[in-house]
């Protein structure tokens, strides 16, 4: 059962592919830190840093291939 979970795993990471994206909004939220939303494909990533850090002008997020 191990080795088939580990084979299903490997063929899953074949299926996708890095892709940079770019910051698409940043709110403040004071002493609770900032949000930092990047959008693609119409899905939302998003991350959270502490009040005195910016949000990272890009991420790379993983996608599947089509």
């Amino acid at each position: 059962m191990l080795l088939t979970l580990a084979c299903s795993a490997v063929s899953f990471r074949s299926q996708a592919e890095k892709v940079t994206v770019s910051l698409s909004q940043e709110q403040d939220g004071g002493e609770a830190g900032r949000a930092c939303i990047y959008i693609y494909q119409g899905k939302a990533e998003y991350r959270r840093v502490k009040a005195d850090e910016g949000c990272a002008p890009e991420i790379v997020v993983e996608r599947d291939k089509k």
